[in-house]
């Protein structure tokens, strides 16, 4: 072997050249085993037919295997013991610092600093080292590599260090403590509160985004949006509670200008086209007023009006009205008195479905199909070949003209109304206890938390200055827009422990957690089971939480996480 260096190395790797940062004439006089970790790197050039460099003057093959035998039993075998701080910097000096130093510094990353320093104190680097080692990046494709035995050293050292040192200064980052819910997590938070479906949409503005997400820049409450909760709080107090009113209340959908109404809408029966289908919850039991109005022009004429349609009102796809829409003789084709599209329907309390939509004429059936790309909704460009849909507006319940008692049993309500005596007034004294108990229930899944008495003593302040004037139905109304609008159920909340010195780690409850956890896998409140666990104190036990989350994860609103 050193005859062989002499020859071919030392020409290049002596004290005065040292290329590559390595100089063998100073060391070919010392026994092997003192230098072994850069013997060991000659050993390694050598196997990979790297040295000498093929412009240099090169062994032949017998030679070669002469210098690799040598090395090999000179040297020591590769041990597989742990690493310590000591031999962890020898092996990184060995292995990487060649590309990783304050000149080169390839990849940004300079080890040569840092390796004797502790690491601890550069855990970032660490754990970018640790990424790339696991993901058998480092080194690098086409680069020589070390057994496979160091490189798992490496990174069982890495790992152990950099997970003691996670233990014993923990760093679980910072979320925002005061957080308004999006359109989503409101919409999700009513439906599983309430029982209730509504679309958020048509409640409440667009939430602003920043770096493509909706749910990081909800902080602030301005006056205009407070006003738009406080809105939607009453409409879906009305929708939930479904209590007497003196007068009917109307609901407007409107379809989309820009949707053709030539093809079938997925829902409806088969053999119609255009309209819209609507997923209606209808508060009380009653007759309700449908009244549909036609797409129109600038000028007020109905859109593709240029022969007889048969226009269907289907509740939960039952026909319950038709209409025969054609232009009248005595006027201008175009001309239509659309409200007379008006039918009175009895629906029975709760949601359903109500599609509006026109039959399909057997003549417009073979010319919509040769159509490729049909985008016939621009009354300049191309104008619509049949009428559609513009509105349908609900109005209800009128008086019951049938003499029955009318059925008020709606998913919302046999959520709310738990209670035995719920609903039916059998004294102040019931009533009142009873819609304590009504009310406690609901804030504690709304708020996220258990509830004291200053919280259900606000809430019956509302409860009773409605229930005096409209009886015990309207005074939980009332009662529930307030719990809709506060902030304990519009804003997440978390309160930093008095104890605790500011950037300081700590953990957070087990109802802080339960909320974390349905957040985030379904963007909505905790149930009952989730809250249980949380307020026993449960939920941060190891096998409590995963049991939840593996239960969570099965239930079909995880779909969110998606």
């Amino acid at each position: 072997m050193h005859a062989m260096a002499k020859e071919y190395c030392v020409r290049c790797h002596n004290p005065r050249k040292k290329k590559g940062k390595l100089d063998l004439e100073s060391i070919l006089s010392a026994d092997i085993s003192r230098h072994s970790d850069t013997w060991a790197d000659v050993l390694e050039m050598l196997r990979g037919r790297e040295m000498p460099p093929e412009d240099e003057k090169r062994p032949d093959r017998s030679e070669y295997m002469q210098a690799i035998g040598a090395l090999q039993a000179a040297l020591p075998a590769v041990s597989t013991d742990a690493l310590n701080a000591d031999s962890f910097a020898r092996t990184i000096d060995r292995h990487c610092v060649r590309c990783h130093n304050i000149e080169d510094k390839q990849g940004m990353l300079d080890l040569d600093a840092v390796r004797t320093q502790g690491i601890a104190k550069h855990p970032a680097i660490w754990e970018k080292v640790l990424l790339k080692l696991d993901a058998g990046q480092m080194p690098p494709a086409g680069k020589r590599r070390p057994a496979e035995a160091v490189l798992d050293s490496i990174a069982a050292h890495l790992t152990d260090e950099l997970d003691a040192d996670a233990t014993e200064h923990p760093n679980p980052g910072r979320t925002d403590t005061f957080r308004r819910l999006n359109r989503t997590e409101y919409q999700n938070a009513i439906r599983d509160l309430l029982a209730l479906n509504i679309d958020a949409k048509l409640l409440l503005p667009a939430d602003e985004s920043s770096h493509g997400f909706d749910n990081i820049t909800v902080g602030d409450l301005p006056p205009a949006l407070l006003t738009r909760y406080v809105s939607a709080a009453e409409k879906i107090s009305r929708l939930a509670i479904g209590a007497p009113r003196k007068n009917p209340d109307g609901h407007t959908y409107r379809v989309r200008p820009d949707i053709t109404q030539e093809k079938h809408v997925p829902g409806l029966p088969l053999g119609t086209r255009g309209g819209t289908l609507l997923r209606h919850t209808f508060p009380r039991s009653g007759s309700y007023e449908i009244q549909v109005r036609l797409t129109r022009d600038r000028n007020e004429h109905v859109e593709g009006l240029s022969g007889s349609h048969t226009l269907e009102i289907l509740l939960d796809r039952a026909r319950v009205a038709d209409f025969v829409v054609a232009p009248p003789k005595e006027r201008v084709a175009n001309h239509f008195d659309d409200s007379k599209l008006r039918a009175r329907i009895r629906v029975t309390a709760g949601p359903h479905d109500l599609g509006v939509t026109f039959v399909q004429n057997a003549s417009s059936l073979e010319e919509t199909k040769r159509q490729p790309l049909n985008v016939h909704f621009n009354v300049h460009r191309h104008p619509r070949l049949t009428p559609a849909i513009f509105q349908v507006s609900i109005t209800g319940p009128y008086p019951d003209k049938q003499g029955g008692k009318p059925t008020t049993e709606t998913p919302s309500r046999r959520r709310i109304f738990t209670h035995p005596f719920a609903g039916h007034s059998t004294g102040a004294g019931d009533d009142e206890a009873t819609a304590k108990k009504i009310l406690a229930q609901l804030a504690r899944r709304a708020y996220r938390r258990p509830v004291g008495d200053k919280d259900l003593d606000r809430l019956m302040a509302f409860y009773r200055s409605a229930s005096a004037k409209n009886g015990f139905e309207a005074g939980i109304e009332m009662a529930l827009s307030a719990i809709l609008v506060g902030p304990r159920f519009l804003f997440r909340i978390e309160r930093d422990p008095a104890d605790i010195a500011p950037a300081t780690a700590y953990l957070i409850s087990d109802v802080e957690l339960a909320s974390r956890l349905s957040f985030f896998l379904w963007s909505s409140i905790p149930d009952d089971e989730l809250l249980d666990a949380a307020e026993r104190g449960d939920l941060h036990r190891a096998d409590v939480l995963e049991k939840q989350v593996r239960r969570m994860l099965r239930d079909p609103r995880s779909v969110t996480l998606a």
